[in-house]
Formats: C-alpha cells, sequence, structure tokens
C-alpha cells in the first residue's frame, strides 16, 4: 500500500540517492531490516510508534535508521520534538521502498495461494444450464484448471430444478432463486437483457428506437418466450411487433441465431460477452435493460465443506465479480 507523505515534504523536488562510499555498487541492495523499521517510522512519523508496530525497542528502531543513513550517506528524518519528519531524501526513498513491498506483498499472496490450490485435490460435479455452460462457464474453466490441477471438474447441464437431482452435483447455478432441503442458494450475479444482433443487420436494417424493431425478425427461445412481452413492456411498446418471429428449444441456438444475422434476439448481457467483444453481436438500444431473475449459485449442502468444492464455489462467485466490473 502507498503510505502518506507528511505535508512538510510532498511538494518538494524527489531526490536520487547514492551509496556512501565508492565500494558500495549501484546494485547492492541496503539492509533490508532497517528499510522495514524506516518504511514503519515514516508511517507513522514517530520511533516509538514504530517500535510498538514492529515489537521491538525504540532503541532498536533508531539503530536500524541510522545504519541506513549511514548506508545512503544522508539523513532520513529531521528530529523534532514530536516525531520527525521526511527529509526530500527520506520521500524519495520511501516512495519507491512503498512500491517495493507493495509489489512483495502482492507476491507473497499469489505464491501462497498458489501453493494452497496446488495442495487441493478432489472432484467438483457443477450442474448449469446448457446456454449458461456453453456461453459463459465452459470459456473460463481453463483459468481454474490452471488453478487447481487436481480439481477434476464434471460439468453436466438441465434446466431442471435442482432438488429434483437430489445428491447428482455439488455446485449447480439457475435462473432464479430456487429453495429446498439441502440447498443452500445465494445470488451469483443480475442477469440484464437488452436486443442484440449482428452489425451485418443492422446495416442493413438500422435500430435507432424502440419502433425499428417493427422491420425485424424477433428470435425467441422455448425458455424465454416472455422475455420480449417483459422488455417491449418496459420500453414503452407492449403491442409492437416484429416482421417475424423465429424460435429455438435453447437459448443458445437463439445466440446463434442472432450472430448468423437471421433476427434480433433479447440477449442476456452475461452470456453475450464474448461475442460484443469480438464484434460478432452488437446491442443497439443500450435501454431500458430488463433484469430477469438473477443467476443463483446453489450449492449442495451436504457437500459445502469440501475443499474442492469451496475452491470452485469461490472461483465462480470471483469470475461473477469480475464479469460485473
Amino acid at each position: 500500500m502507498a503510505w502518506p507523505i507528511p505535508p512538510s515534504v510532498k511538494k518538494k523536488t524527489p531526490v536520487t540517492l547514492q551509496a556512501a562510499s565508492p565500494e558500495k555498487t549501484p546494485d547492492k541492495l541496503p539492509p533490508l531490516n532497517a528499510l522495514r523499521h524506516f518504511e514503519a517510522v515514516a508511517r507513522h512519523a514517530s520511533f516509538a510508534a514504530a517500535a510498538v508496530d514492529l515489537h521491538v525497542t525504540h532503541w532498536a528502531v533508531g539503530k536500524q535508521i541510522r545504519l541506513l543513513e549511514d548506508w545512503f550517506g544522508t539523513p532520513l528524518f529531521e528530529r523534532r520534538a514530536r516525531g520527525v519528519v521526511l527529509t526530500d531524501e527520506g520521500a524519495a526513498l520511501l516512495n519507491d521502498v512503498s512500491s517495493a513491498f507493495e509489489r512483495l506483498t502482492g507476491a507473497a499472496a499469489r505464491v501462497r495461494r498458489d501453493d494452497i490450490a496446488h495442495r487441493i485435490a478432489g472432484t467438483v460435479r457443477v450442474n448449469v444450464m446448457a446456454s449458461f455452460a456453453l456461453c459463459w462457464l465452459l470459456p473460463r474453466l481453463a483459468d481454474f484448471q490452471a488453478r487447481y490441477p487436481d480439481i477434476d471438474v464434471r460439468v453436466s447441464t438441465t434446466s431442471r430444478k435442482l432438488r429434483y437431482i437430489g445428491d447428482a452435483f455439488d455446485i449447480g447455478v439457475r435462473s432464479g432463486d430456487e429453495q429446498g432441503a439441502g440447498l443452500a442458494p445465494r445470488a451469483l450475479m443480475p442477469d440484464l437483457r437488452v436486443p442484440a444482433c449482428s452489425p451485418a443487420l443492422l446495416r442493413r436494417y438500422p435500430i435507432e428506437r424502440v419502433e425499428d424493431l417493427r422491420q425485424h425478425t424477433l428470435l425467441h427461445s422455448a425458455s424465454t418466450r416472455s422475455a420480449w412481452s417483459h422488455w417491449l413492456r418496459e420500453a414503452g411498446a407492449a403491442d409492437l411487433r416484429g416482421s417475424g418471429q423465429m424460435e429455438f428449444d435453447h437459448v443458445y441456438l437463439q445466440l446463434a441465431a442472432a450472430v448468423e444475422g437471421l433476427g434480433v434476439t433479447l440477449a442476456s448481457l452475461p452470456l453475450i460477452g464474448r461475442e460484443l467483444a469480438a464484434g460478432r453481436l452488437v446491442c443497439p438500444l443500450a435501454a431500458p435493460a430488463w433484469r430477469a431473475a438473477d443467476y443463483t449459485l446453489i450449492v449442495n449442502a451436504a457437500r459445502a465443506d469440501d475443499a474442492a468444492v469451496q475452491a470452485f464455489e469461490q472461483w465462480l462467485t470471483e469470475q461473477a465479480r469480475e464479469h460485473q466490473a
């Protein structure tokens, strides 16, 4: 983290530090323990407070600071009646030391996380809707494999309620809440839906306002027949009808039809992220964004304490958070 610089040195010109004697070549590091003490003193603006923070004596802190000042050949602090203030040289050093400590902290956290991840082994049975698997989960699974190489992931797809599946799953994702004995549900991410179509179709028949949808074929799926009605009602055009209708038995076929220019789909934003990024789909009308039932993460309570299941649950949550960001 970056520590605040005392007001008296904030506006001073940074100073390039040099070693005090010729035998200290530029690539030689200063005493690392002394740097740790220096950072603590600079953060607290006090030798005494730094000593408490580091669980050492006031004398030990002063010794380390003198050692560092001797190494650089310049004072790093101005001693005052009420604490200390960084010199120009000290402020310049603090900037680099803080950045270095921040990078070290991040590196240590990654190594510890990776080490823990490589020690987790097991099997996770994941049950999700087919469209969610194809469009959202599978493109991200390589990241989980890289983090947890000893966890086997078994993916199955169905839109049935998980309470009817019994113990045949560890983690599931559904559209909307699902309650039941042995199920631990929580919201994963919102499902916002907006019209989407191929850029080529949009060039032929531009969509600049809701009424322009009248000249387009509207795409549906068996499980989302009412979606267009909800969106059009929120858009203030409940009676609007497209020039044609086309329905598919799966959402992923509906989205594929939109990519091929067969019409305009009302798309779930989490499912078309790759198509939008690649330019295969565009959203001509950004508003309104109709919010359907949230995507829900559901854990089989009987497996909630399993380390592999917990790792996948945490990873899935992180991926959803990154997607929303």
